[in-house]
Order: C-alpha cells, then structure tokens, then sequence
C-alpha cells in the first residue's frame, strides 16, 4: 500500500534541520539583496500599532504614566474583563524566542506552564478553561485544529505582534470564534514602520538557544498612494533545557497595508511557519528521580523513550486580506478573507516513553514500538462585520463563517525498521463547517451610558469519512450538526472622564471536540456568563477589578494516554472568582505593579475541583524607565491544582522570578538609526519542581509530569538602519 511505504520512509531530525535552514538561508539572502538601498536610511523609525478600539486614556501615550509602563490595563470603554499588554511591554520584556504563552502569562487567572513538549508549547489556563474552551485570534480571525484546540507556537512570532489582549468573558454578539465562554486571547500584528529601514537581530542564550532575524520596512511609498510594508524572516533553534529535546523553527512574516482612498485600506498579511523538534511528553516520577529534574528523551535506541523515535514536523501558513472602509454617513465595512494551513506530518511517538513497558513488535521481541500521527488540516473563511452609526447608538451586522477539511490517522509502527507499518488504529477524512451570523446595537441610553445587545446563531457541521474509524474499528461515513441562538447584554457607564463600570451576561455555545457515532450521550457544552468590573485610570495609578460566575452544562473533560486524547462528559461545573490588576508611577522613572485572582472551578454534582484549575494566581513586580534604560522584575506565582479529573494528581503551587534590562540608543552614529541591547534572566530563584500533570504514557497507563525550566538567560543585540 502506497500509506504504508511512506511509513516506512523515516524523515530523520537532521534532514528536516538542513532543509529548515536551506529555506531561512533562502529567504535571508532574498531579504539582503532587497534591503541594500536602505542601508543610508534616516529619520523617524517610530513603530505605529493599530490599537483599534482599545484605546484606553489620555496618559496611553506618555511614558511617565502609569497606563504606559503598566504590563497590563484595562480600557474605560469594555463590558468584560480585559487585559491588554501592549508592544511597549512585549519588546522590553519578552526573548524574540518566546511565544504568545509568555506575553499573556503576566494577566490574572492566567496559568502558562511552558515545559509542555519540552518548553516549545505551553499549557494555558484562563479561569481554569482549557485550550479548545477560550479562542485565539490572530488580526481578528478565529485560530483552532480541527479538535478546536491550539498551541502557542505553531503560527507566530513576538516580534510580529503588535498588541495581545486577553478578553476573560463571552464577549458580546459581534465576537466570534468557538469558545467565546472562555474568553479570547486575540493577537495583532504589529504595523508597518512609517520610515525606511533594516533592522538586524541576533540572541544567544541558555540552552544553545540561539535566533537570528532580519526584517525590511519600506515605510510610506509615496508613489504607491503611501503604501507601506514590513518583510521579517527569523530562525530559531535550541538545545532545549530537557535532556535530548532539540528544536529548530523558522518563520517569516509579510504585512502590507494600501490605502485605496481617504477613508479605505487593503491589508495583506501572509505568515509562514516550519519547526522541527523532539517530541516530549512528559517523564515518570520514578524517571525524574532517578535521572534529575530536566530528563527528557534517552539517548539509547533500544528505549521507547529514546530522542530519535520521538518528533515531529510542524508546518503552517496564515494569509487574509482585509478591506476596511469609512463610505461616510455613519457606514463602516471590515472584511477579512482568509485561510490557514496546520501540517504536522510525521510525528512519531514511542509507545511507552515512561520506560515501564517491555519492547517488541510482530517483527522482533526487541523492536521498539511506536506510532506515527500524522494530520493537516486547512480553513478557508470570512469575518465580517458592517456598522452603521446612529444618533443615539450603532446597529452592527456580519459573520463569520469557515470550512476547514483535512486528514488524520494514527498508526503502529516499528520505529526500529524505520518505522515500519503495522496496523491501523484509524484513518480519517474531516470536515468541520461553522457559520456564525450575529446582530447587535449599541444604545447610549444616558450620557456615559451604552447598552450594548444582540444575538448570534451558531452553526456547526462535523463530518468523516473514515477508512478506519476509532469507534468502530471499520470504515464509516457519518456527520452531526448542532445550531443555537446565542444572546447577550452588556452595559458600560462612564462614571467620569478616567472611570467606568460595566456589567455583562451572555449565553456561550461549545460543540464536543471531537464527534462520535449517533446514540452517544456527549451533547454540546452550553454556558451563562455573568460579571461584572470597573477601571479606572489617571497618569499617578490605573486599577481595574471584576467579579465573574459561569454555569457550565454538559462539560466535555479529556484525558490524555500515550499522546491521544479521550474525552468525555464531565457534567456540569460552577466557575466563580474574583481578578484585580494595577499599576502606580512613583516618579524617577518607577512604577509598581500588581494583580491577583481568587478562582474556583468545581463539578456540580460532585463538589470536586476541575482538572488544571488553579485556586489563585498572582503576579507582582517592579518597573524603571528612564532615558536609555528600561528594567524589570516580575515575579508569577500560581495555586494548587489538580492534573486530572477526581482530584487525583494534586500538584502544588509554584512560582517564577523574572527580570528583562533593555538598552536603547537612538541615532548613535551616522546611518544607524538605533541600537537595542536586551539581557534578561527567567526563574532566578531556579525552581525546577514538578509543576504540571502531562498524561498518561502508553500502555503501562504511567503518569507523566513536567518539571519546571530550571533558570536560564538570554540576552539580545538589535541593529536598525
């Protein structure tokens, strides 16, 4: 069979490695020969950032406020708790090597464990919500797998963001996506510089950890009706701080934005993304102990736990274009047409990395057995949305609408004959159809005061084809449709010019992850989200706070053996708590910041915690910045949990001591328009406990853990011309 001769076709780490840096060597020499002409280029190198209707006071701008040095705020015109984290935060802050996990880990009730698959992907937790139970939007457009999950670094990266904001709510009737319940981590590229320019970077750090990156602004062309765009290439790679746990990844970005008129722009945006890496999935306790708290892979090919079995290829690629328009007389049009592409074909896994299972396959008793998991899955789609103003109000009107198809399988194989077929555990076509209209208005019902209501219809269409069907062992063709009116309310009052409240309720809607045959009990997740919050700001201090409850029906919980997940009907849950965030400036160039949430995520019938929910969470630290310099210290630090569901696998609390010195000069020579040296050094106290719950292994059904990345450093140089 032509499937089972590609399996035996084994894509080793080292062919994938060079053939990542033949297409980074490819594009950087593309981008050297395109930026010679700028290397004279002078003037302004101001980065611009599209804050769309986030805006948040009149301080937002000045550097001696506390809405500018705060690493989150929340703006006067939201009906939910919001966050937002802004580029100021996330170039000072964060390593260019990091993902999106490491900019939203400083929000409240947000719980980021960066040691999933070996510190490439993280775990989050927003409320004690899951991936696949809150969305992920990058420029406004839904972002998920075909099990509605998704991971931190498979799309983008930092460097390409201009602004990340965590919505911990349902949203109103315009916010689309999956999970809107669970709240929204919705990304945004940064902008075009308004100048020409090169910038070159370069970092080294712990691990081997090295990147390096080139990125071209044309600025405004004035021949092109002020057109302007940025090309960035970046390669990336590690040694990894888990034993035998290497990466390697590249990723170039183009955006460019096109006035068509006064009041109209086009925007293109095309993101492509490639890595390679050891696939860890946890280690054993007896493993930890026994080998020290960063064992990862074993060196040995006779072990299902060794380094060349377990990895993967990833490969994705993100486009849209966007029309945005002003027609006049109250009327406003943003439309994005897009599609997105997630490949992670081969991913080879042992079958017990926990080391408590025996070798041998039907052709040797000493052959390792694995399985190869391969699938790739595309969306094409649109989000649209019309607006017209009114006197006392606006009236919105769009959608959001996708079809994603692909192909998922899961195989036995020999990874000792280079991972010769064996058998079929299933082999899966796919599709999944979502179509979400909606309608809404806001009314300013008093000065100060909007309502805001509407509704949203949700559809969705699950379908297979199956070869093999992991339900039935046997080929089958089958497919489930679910709809439902979502309404909500939200209000906000401006109580003066730097204060606002606001209160919220909405119905939320989840399909289950992942369909099963007709007859089955598992029913769509169904929720009520209530809140309600104030913020305030001014230049000395900014403070916000809320208080959120969500009944949560039919919840689908999962469990994770040997990679694969299960899922399952939990019940319903009780979600409540309580988040406050804030920042004051002390003057000379301080400031001090603060947040903290007190969670509770509990099974209705049982009383028992939900697993990987935390009880609180906390983030504190310490702020300067003044001329050249900005310095930071942050310290996270996130309750007890539970890793699985009954309460079994308590884990204790933890936290991370960080700090991030950046040195900036403007203009120091002729041509050169600044030099950026970042150094920075994470978990300094250099906890390394067992902090997260990641499955079971195969087989021997052996709990796996993840300890914590022991302290590493990092350190920058940027040059822009």
């Amino acid at each position: 069979m032509g499937r089972q001769k590609g399996l035996q076709m084994r894509v080793s780490n080292t062919a994938d490695r060079r053939r990542l840096n033949r297409r980074f060597i490819d594009a950087a020499l593309w981008l050297a020969a395109s930026v010679a002409p700028v290397a004279g280029a002078t003037g302004a190198h101001a980065q611009t950032t599209d804050l769309g209707t986030v805006q948040t006071s009149d301080s937002a701008g000045d550097v001696n406020s506390a809405v500018y040095q705060a690493p989150t705020t929340t703006p006067l015109t939201v009906t939910q708790p919001t966050s937002v984290i802004d580029k100021h935060y996330i170039e000072n802050n964060i390593p260019q090597t990091a993902n999106f996990d490491k900019i939203i880990n400083v929000a409240p009730s947000v719980m980021v464990q960066p040691s999933g698959l070996g510190g490439t992907d993280a775990k989050i937790s927003i409320r004690g919500f899951q991936s696949g139970q809150f969305n992920v939007t990058l420029d406004g457009i839904p972002l998920r797998s075909f099990n509605l999950t998704q991971r931190s670094s498979n799309m983008v990266m930092t460097n390409d963001l201009g602004q990340v904001i965590v919505d911990r709510g349902p949203g109103t009737a315009s916010t689309v996506g999956d999970a809107t319940f669970g709240g929204t981590v919705a990304l945004q590229t940064k902008s075009p510089m308004s100048t020409l320019a090169t910038t070159a970077t370069t970092s080294y750090g712990s691990f081997n950890t090295q990147l390096y990156g080139i990125q071209l602004d044309s600025g405004q062309i004035k021949s092109a009706n002020s057109a302007s765009f940025f090309l960035d290439a970046q390669f990336t790679k590690s040694d990894g701080y888990f034993t035998n746990v290497n990466s390697e990844r590249e990723n170039v970005a183009l955006k460019l934005q096109q006035p068509l008129s006064d009041n109209t722009t086009l925007t293109f945006v095309s993101i492509s993304n490639n890595a390679v890496r050891n696939l860890f999935l946890g280690a054993s306790r007896a493993q930890i102990a026994a080998y020290g708290p960063n064992y990862g892979l074993s060196s040995s090919p006779n072990s299902q736990g060794y380094a060349g079995y377990n990895r993967e290829l990833w490969k994705t690629d993100f486009e849209y274009l966007g029309l945005k328009s002003d027609y006049g007389d109250g009327w406003h049009l943003d439309n994005k047409l897009y599609t997105y592409n997630f490949t992670n074909v081969p991913q080879f896994v042992g079958l017990d990395v926990s080391g408590n299972s025996s070798n041998g396959t039907i052709f040797g008793a000493t052959n390792v057995p694995g399985s190869n998991g391969p699938g790739t899955y595309r969306s094409y789609g649109n989000v649209i949305a019309l607006t017209k103003d009114l006197p006392d109000g606006a009236v919105k009107v769009g959608a959001w609408a996708d079809h994603m198809s692909g192909h998922r399988a899961y195989y036995n194989v020999d990874l000792t004959l280079a991972d010769q077929y064996i058998s079929t555990n299933f082999n899966q076509g796919v599709a999944l159809d979502t179509v979400q209209p909606y309608v809404e208005a806001d009314w300013k019902a008093l000065p100060g005061l909007t309502i805001t209501t509407g509704a949203k219809y949700a559809y969705v269409k699950r379908s297979y084809n199956s070869l093999v069907d992991p339900n039935t062992g046997g080929a089958l063709d089958y497919s489930k449709t679910w709809t439902k009116v979502l309404p909500s309310l939200a209000a906000n009052y401006k109580l003066s010019a730097n204060w606002s409240v606001y209160a919220q309720a909405a119905e939320g809607f989840l399909t289950p992850p992942s369909v099963v045959p007709s007859g089955s009990n598992i029913q769509p997740q169904t929720t009520w989200n209530y809140q309600v919050g104030t913020s305030y700001q001014s230049k000395n201090f900014t403070l916000a706070g809320d208080v959120y409850y969500i009944d949560f029906n039919n919840m689908i919980a999962s469990r994770t053996v040997g990679g694969i997940k299960s899922f399952f009907n939990a019940g319903g849950a009780i979600y409540q708590g309580v988040e406050v965030e804030g920042t004051v400036h002390v003057g000379n160039g301080f400031s001090v910041f603060a947040n903290g949430s007190l969670n509770s995520a509990k099974n209705k019938q049982t009383g028992q915690w939900i697993a990987e929910a935390p009880n609180a969470t906390a983030a504190a630290g310490l702020i300067y910045q003044e001329g050249n310099w900005y310095a930071s210290l942050t310290d996270k630090w996130v309750g007890s949990r539970f890793g699985d569901v009954g309460e079994t696998q308590p884990l204790s609390p933890f936290n991370q001591l960080d700090m991030a010195v950046t040195y900036k000069v403007k203009n120091p020579l002729p041509n050169l328009a600044a030099v950026i040296a970042k150094f920075g050094i994470s978990n300094i106290l250099d906890n390394r406990t067992i902090v997260d719950f990641a499955g079971y292994s195969g087989v021997s059904v052996t709990p796996l853990f993840y300890t914590q990345i022991g302290r590493n450093i990092y350190s920058s140089l940027t040059v822009q011309f």
